[in-house]
């Protein structure tokens, strides 16, 4: 691909607005700068993703240090400055040169490597290293009306899930099989196929596709739902495992454009399922409706966790929230563990704009699994559903 390929993809108005925002939280918190290293901050603060360090002083204009590439970088974001940076050894100088040879330095120490922060810290011995990574999650946390837009077109990408499953489907296939079918549908739309998760060793593409008692196995990931995978260096999605009559279908589905999200579950089932099973699948979509009915600005997101526990009543003990993970709902964006979070704990109130994937489901160890995801937007007026795959459960 040659560099006049490159293109930019994000408004200029988008970046320029999101430093703003950043530089007033950095000025509020009393950090002197943040330099901006993991890739999807970089992309949402200058739209790019290149090898990268972006310098945001609190006042004045930010610079992007580019390891590599430079002339993809020029060619797809929309700040100013952007020059190369050949060596790590050249930081201290950019730094000093702008006015920030000392004082408090921001970076994101949720996820900076240990031995990156102490090759930092040896570097800039006259700073201060603070973590900015809350300053830069809850500017990324409200969606403006281009992201919206982008998570809207993301959902589209998974709408015609029901109709795929009627067209690949047959019994006697492996998850992987079904997987490979549905993936390349996916595919040949435009997924990105590789999706991100901001959480240490978390790693995904397109979602998860299970079947039977190996959507219910356990597993080291923060899901409700894991699946058996093809081997244990993977341990999670689809596995060489047959799918028979009787058997539940969990396909839970991540759609992406320009690196927005949207995530969505629907099941399907080959054949009819036992009753506790059906009962199961009802109460998800019970769940779903009367939680996302609540979530609207000023709500906590752990007063919504256990709302989902109480409409559970019964069948509290076979849900994956509470069971297998502390959370019935999670943030989207550019990452798919983003705030806010329905979970024990987060006592952080919804505010307008905010975009959550609510996931009820059910775990009958040995059996299988059930459950439904929908993408929400949080509006003045309550949460708006983006996902519109049929909710019920298709027999195949």
């Amino acid at each position: 691909m040659s560099a006049t390929e490159f293109h930019q993809s994000v408004p200029t108005s988008e970046i320029e607005q999101r430093i703003a925002s950043f530089q007033s939280l950095l000025a509020e918190a009393e950090i002197a700068a943040a330099v901006v290293v993991q890739s999807a901050d970089l992309y949402y603060l200058t739209g790019t993703s290149q090898n990268a360090h972006l310098v945001v002083p609190s006042e004045g204009e930010p610079v992007m240090l580019v390891r590599r590439t430079l002339e993809r970088a020029q060619a797809e974001s929309p700040v100013r400055r952007i020059e190369q940076l050949s060596s790590l050894s050249e930081l201290a100088g950019v730094l000093a040169a702008s006015g920030l040879g000392d004082g408090r330095l921001g970076f994101e120490l949720d996820v900076l490597p240990a031995a990156r922060y102490l090759d930092y810290a040896r570097r800039l011995p006259n700073h201060q290293l603070v973590d900015c990574s809350d300053l830069i999650r809850s500017i990324r946390a409200i969606k403006s009306p281009w992201e919206l837009e982008r998570i809207r077109e993301a959902a589209a990408m998974i709408s015609g899930v029901d109709e795929r499953m009627r067209e690949v489907f047959r019994l006697g296939m492996s998850e992987i099989e079904l997987a490979a079918e549905i993936e390349f549908w996916l595919r040949s739309m435009g997924h990105q196929g590789q999706l991100r998760m901001r959480s240490f060793n978390g790693d995904l593409h397109y979602g998860t596709i299970t079947a039977g008692p190996a959507s219910a196995l356990p597993g080291g990931t923060d899901t409700p739902l894991v699946g058996a995978g093809l081997n244990a260096y993977i341990g999670k999605g689809a596995s060489a495992s047959l799918i028979d009559s009787g058997m539940p279908i969990v396909i839970d589905l991540i759609g992406s454009s320009e690196g927005y999200i949207a995530d969505q579950t629907r099941c399907f089932s080959a054949g009819s399922l036992p009753q506790h099973m059906v009962s199961a699948y009802e109460r998800s979509l019970e769940i779903g409706a009367e939680v996302s009915a609540a979530s609207r600005p000023g709500v906590l997101g752990s007063a919504l966790y256990e709302l989902a526990l109480e409409v559970a009543d019964d069948l509290a003990p076979a849900m994956a929230s509470g069971t297998r993970v502390s959370f019935v709902a999670h943030g989207i964006g550019l990452e798919l563990d983003e705030p806010p979070f329905f979970a024990r704990g987060w006592d952080r109130p919804l505010e307008a704009g905010m975009v959550f994937a609510l996931e009820p489901k059910f775990v009958f160890p040995g059996e299988g699994a059930l459950g439904l995801e929908n993408s929400y937007v949080v509006t003045a007026n309550g949460a708006e559903k983006l996902t519109s795959a049929p909710e019920e459960l298709i027999a195949l």
